[in-house]
């Protein structure tokens, strides 16, 4: 089961296209709505948008639920987060899925955090079809004045990008050299004993068989292989981040 928390900024149709994504590859539990609820043009456009998407985002009779909250401020977007992710995670047992296509820096940095503190929550972003459309044309006579203008911008006191202390443990030598057996082999292997034998010990012995079972059972925890049933047993297959993280080693 999975709900998926959207925040709702300029966006309209990029995050309607996020929701019939996945929507269509996993059922869809509970939506969740986040507004700026700001009174200012960025609020505006973002309870306009978000009244839109929850008359277009009812299925059947679930509606979703519609919460504002300040993008602007790393705190307000950590605790509102919080709540719901306590509910739908530990509670609810759901997994949950976060849309930050339409959304500020600020709102994106506390995401990052928080995520790294739960399991079972996915980040996503909608990227549109059309890059940069807001951007005057360098031959348009404008081009100029708006260049001048976006780099004159000054900037307030910086915002640091709060991370909890327990960080993504670095692979050691032999999960590096697991993960880069896996890479060289398609990325999946149909049993923890071919794997054991593609990295050059013997997959008869005991020792070293659960030596591999807890090598994998860490980069399992950090989110690097993911272990599933096959007809030969527990097949073991790098995540999209451990198929990254080998091409980056080699």
């Amino acid at each position: 089961m999975t709900s998926i928390i959207c925040m709702v900024g300029n966006d309209f149709q990029r995050i309607l296209d996020g929701v019939n994504h996945w929507k269509m590859e996993e059922p869809l539990e509970k939506i969740y709505l986040l507004f700026d609820n700001k009174a200012d043009k960025y609020g505006y456009a973002s309870q306009k948008n978000a009244e839109e998407l929850a008359e277009v985002l009812t299925f059947a009779t679930t509606k979703p639920a519609v919460i504002g909250y300040n993008p602007q401020s790393f705190e307000n977007v950590f605790c509102t987060l919080y709540k719901i992710l306590t509910r739908e995670i530990e509670r609810l047992r759901r997994g949950v899925l976060i849309d930050t296509t339409s959304t500020t820096k600020e709102a994106y940095g506390a995401t990052v955090t928080i995520s790294l503190m739960f399991r079972k929550v996915r980040i996503y972003i909608v990227p549109p079809q059309e890059r940069g459309w807001y951007i005057p044309s360098p031959e348009d006579e404008i081009f100029m004045q708006w260049f001048r203008k976006t780099r004159a911008v000054k900037g307030m006191r910086p915002q640091e990008i709060y991370l909890p202390g327990q960080r993504l443990k670095h692979p050691n030598e032999e999960e590096k050299l697991v993960l880069l057996k896996l890479h060289a082999h398609g990325g999946h292997s149909t049993t923890i004993t071919s794997l054991i034998s593609w990295c050059s010990y013997n997959p008869k012995d005991p020792v070293t068989k659960n030596r591999f079972s807890r090598i994998i059972k860490r980069l399992e925890n950090n989110g690097f292989v993911e272990k599933k049933l096959s007809s030969a047993g527990k097949s073991v297959v790098l995540t999209h981040f451990g198929r990254i993280f080998a091409e980056a080693m080699q």
